[in-house]
C-alpha cells in the first residue's frame, strides 16, 4: 500500500492566506485594546460616579429622619424624580432602555442593528439617576452595552470586516462587565459564553486584549481591591456534597420562579397603556424612596447586603425578610424601563439563598454542618447560572469578586444541578426571554407605524448579519 507523502511546507497559497490573516489579526488586537481602554474609563467613572451618588443617597435619608415624619417626603420624591427623569432620557435613545444585553446578543445574532452612539451618554446619564436614586438594578447591564456601542463605533472608524466588527463589538462587551465588576476573566468569559456563543481565536484575541485593557484603566481609577471582602474559607467537605446537590437543584428552581417573575412585571407594565411610561418610572421611584425611609438594605444594588452576608452573616429573620422584598423589587424596578442590569440583584439574592440554606440545613442536621459564609459564595455563582444559564461565567466573576478558590468544587457541583434542573423544567435563560420580548414589540411598533404593510419578521440573513431591523455598517 502506497503512503501518502506529507508536504514539507505551507505552498505559497495557504502562506499568503496565512500572512493576511495575521495582519489582520494585528489590527484587529491594536483595535480591541484601543476599546479596552475606552470601555474602561467610560466603565470606571460609571462606578465612581454611582459611588457618589450611593453616599448623597445615605445623606439625604438621614438628614429626612431628622425631619420627622414628614421626611419621609423627601426620599419618595427625589427617587421618583430621579426614576421617572431617567425613564424619560431613554424616549431620544429607546435602545437604552433596561439593561442592554439582550439588545447586545441580538446584534450578535443579526436580530438587531447595533445600538447608535447616543446611547452612550443616555445609559451613563440614565443608569446614575435610576441606579443612583436607589432602584433595585445592577450597574453591569449600562457598562456592558456602553462597552458594545464604543466597539462598534470603532469598528465603523477602522473600517473592519463584519465578522471583526461583531467579535469586537463582544469583546468590548465582556470588557465592560469585567469593569463593572472588577472581573476582567468572567468578562471575557462572558463574551464566549453568552454574547458571542462562540470560541474563535480572533474572539480570543479581541476579548483578552479588551478585558485587560479596561481592567488596567479600572485598577488605576477605582484600584485593585476585589468586590466583596471574604475570610479565609475552607473547602466544603465531602460529607457536605449531598446538601450541595440539593441546594442546587434547589436554586435552579428557584432561577425559573425569578425568571418569570421579572418577565410577569414587565408584561404587566407593557400592558399599562394608558399611563405614560414615565409616569410609571415614578410610581416604582416613589415605592422605593418609601423603602429607602425605613429600611435601606432593601434598595439599590445591594452590594453592603452581600458583602454582609459574606462577612459575618445575618440573623435568619433578616435574611428572609430582605430575601423576600427583594425578589420583587428587582422585576419591579426593571419593569419600570430606566437604564439598569439584572447582574447585581441575582448575586444578592444568591447569597441570602445560601445562607439561608445553611441555616436551615444546619438545624436539621447539625452533625454535617456547612458554612453560611461558604454557601453564600456558592450561592452567589448557582443562582447566576440559573437565570442567567452561563454557569462558567458566574463561576468565574464570584472567585474574581470574593478572591476565593476554595469553593470551586461546589460551585461547580451546584451549578451543573441549578442548570439541569432549569433546563428540566423547561425555563429560557432570561437574556433570551428579554431579546424575544424586546424583538416581538419592535415588530408590534413596526406594524402600528405602517398599518396594512405587513411586517417582515426580525430574523438573521443569510450571511449572519441583521435582516428587518437594520443593516451591518462596514464604515462610519
Amino acid at each position: 500500500m502506497k503512503s501518502r507523502r506529507v508536504p514539507d511546507g505551507l505552498d505559497d497559497v495557504e502562506t499568503a492566506e496565512l500572512t493576511a490573516a495575521g495582519s489582520s489579526l494585528w489590527r484587529l488586537g491594536f483595535v480591541a485594546i484601543v476599546a479596552g481602554l475606552l470601555t474602561g474609563v467610560v466603565g470606571a467613572s460609571f462606578r465612581l460616579v454611582l459611588r457618589a451618588a450611593d453616599d448623597l443617597r445615605v445623606h439625604v435619608a438621614g438628614h429626612a429622619h431628622g425631619l420627622g415624619w414628614w421626611g419621609i417626603l423627601l426620599p419618595v420624591a427625589g427617587v421618583a424624580a430621579g426614576a421617572g427623569l431617567a425613564r424619560l432620557l431613554v424616549r431620544w435613545a429607546p435602545e437604552a432602555g433596561g439593561s442592554g444585553v439582550q439588545r447586545v446578543e441580538a446584534v450578535m445574532r443579526g436580530e438587531a442593528g447595533p445600538a447608535p452612539l447616543k446611547v452612550l451618554p443616555v445609559k451613563f446619564i440614565g443608569g446614575a439617576l435610576a441606579l443612583g436614586s436607589g432602584l433595585v438594578l445592577g450597574r453591569e447591564g449600562p457598562t456592558v452595552q456602553m462597552g458594545a456601542t464604543i466597539g462598534d463605533a470603532l469598528a465603523a472608524l477602522f473600517r473592519l470586516p463584519d465578522a471583526d466588527m461583531r467579535d469586537l463589538q463582544a469583546a468590548s462587551a465582556g470588557a465592560g462587565l469585567g469593569v463593572a465588576f472588577s472581573a476582567p476573566l468572567g468578562g471575557a468569559m462572558f463574551t464566549f459564553e453568552e454574547v458571542r456563543r462562540a470560541f474563535t481565536t480572533r474572539l480570543a484575541v479581541a476579548s483578552l486584549l479588551a478585558a485587560s485593557a479596561a481592567w488596567t484603566v479600572g485598577f488605576v481609577m477605582l484600584g485593585g481591591k476585589p468586590d466583596f471582602s471574604v475570610r479565609a474559607l475552607t473547602t466544603l467537605s465531602w460529607s457536605t456534597m449531598p446538601a450541595v446537590l440539593v441546594f442546587g437543584a434547589l436554586m435552579g428552581l428557584l432561577g425559573v420562579a425569578y425568571n418569570r417573575t421579572v418577565m410577569l412585571f414587565l408584561g404587566l407594565s407593557a400592558r399599562m397603556t394608558g399611563v405614560p411610561p414615565e409616569i410609571r418610572a415614578a410610581i416604582v421611584g416613589g415605592i422605593v424612596g418609601a423603602l429607602l425611609w425605613f429600611e435601606p438594605r432593601l434598595i439599590g444594588g445591594g452590594d453592603p447586603v452581600a458583602q454582609a452576608a459574606l462577612r459575618s452573616g445575618l440573623p435568619v429573620v433578616t435574611i428572609a425578610l430582605i430575601l423576600v422584598f427583594r425578589w420583587f423589587l428587582g422585576p419591579i424596578s426593571y419593569a419600570a424601563g430606566t437604564p439598569g442590569g439584572l447582574f447585581a440583584p441575582l448575586l444578592v439574592i444568591g447569597a441570602l439563598c445560601g445562607a439561608l440554606f445553611a441555616a436551615g440545613w444546619n438545624r436539621l442536621v447539625p452533625g454535617v454542618p456547612i458554612d453560611p459564609i461558604a454557601l453564600s459564595v456558592v450561592g452567589m455563582s448557582t443562582f447566576f447560572a440559573a437565570t442567567v444559564r452561563a454557569p462558567f461565567t458566574g463561576i468565574l466573576l464570584i472567585v474574581e469578586m470574593t478572591a476565593t478558590t476554595s469553593q470551586i468544587m461546589p460551585m461547580l457541583a451546584a451549578a451543573g444541578m441549578a442548570v439541569t434542573a432549569a433546563t428540566v423544567l423547561k425555563g429560557p435563560p432570561i437574556y433570551d426571554s428579554l431579546r424575544l420580548a424586546m424583538l416581538r414589540a419592535q415588530g408590534e411598533e413596526a406594524a402600528v407605524d405602517k398599518p396594512g404593510e405587513p411586517s417582515e419578521p426580525l430574523r438573521p440573513s443569510g450571511d449572519g448579519g441583521p435582516s428587518a431591523s437594520g443593516g451591518t455598517r462596514t464604515g462610519p
